[in-house]
């Protein structure tokens, strides 16, 4: 008897060519898994790149000390109650604003006049921002701080920056600082920015505190 023609050959047969002539599809799962873990590793190193040093900072700055010395340079500490009562009045304000942990305020003179200082302490991941906040805060009602610059931070680093807003007694001088451990503003009238910013950079000096 004659063999069966090729259109007559088993159906599993022509299952097991069919299994051997289709190609395979995807990973297999060992190579998967090494994919996954290298992209996972990857990302892990970016981060680390990106955010390590932020990270390195705030664990570094977040024992910062707040003081209240009696004297800085020609300030005195003003310790009468109506100093007290309108310097814990913006501090409230802005520790609510900017989620201080710990805060102060204070109020210094000297022969030209009051400063209104508040300082406080956090984990400030974006000091910058934390600083604009509370610019907003001391200038709700009187559309901003204008003039924003930068000046000079000193041996403590961070951002310092001042500007002037608009009261009804004319423009006030709006000075302040921000690192990853602490955010501090003042607000000196009657003074010009280019002074404001060396005063600023003094009681810094003498209230931020670091281990």
């Amino acid at each position: 008897m004659a063999e069966p023609s090729g259109l007559f050959r088993s159906t599993d047969e022509h299952e097991d060519e069919e299994r051997e002539e289709a190609p395979r599809s995807g990973l297999p799962i060992k190579r998967i898994a090494i994919v996954c873990a290298a992209i996972a590793g990857v990302a892990v190193l970016v981060s680390g790149i990106v955010y390590g040093p932020t990270v390195l900072r705030v664990l570094q700055q977040s024992d910062v000390e707040l003081r209240s010395p009696d004297q800085v340079g020609a300030f005195t500490l003003d310790k009468s109650d109506d100093a007290k009562d309108t310097a814990e009045y913006v501090r409230d304000a802005i520790a609510t604003e900017v989620n201080l942990d710990a805060s102060v305020g204070l109020i210094y003179k000297d022969q030209a006049g009051s400063v209104i200082l508040v300082a406080g302490t956090a984990r400030v991941w974006k000091p910058e921002e934390s600083l604009k906040d509370a610019f907003a805060v001391v200038a709700d009602d009187s559309g901003g701080v204008g003039n924003v610059h930068d000046v000079p931070a000193g041996d403590l680093g961070g951002t310092v920056r001042c500007g002037v807003t608009t009261t009804q007694d004319g423009d006030l001088t709006v000075c302040g600082w921000a690192d990853n451990g602490s955010v501090g503003v003042a607000l000196l009238p009657g003074r010009q920015p280019a002074d404001a910013a060396k005063t600023i950079l003094d009681l810094r000096q003498a209230v931020e505190h670091r281990p």
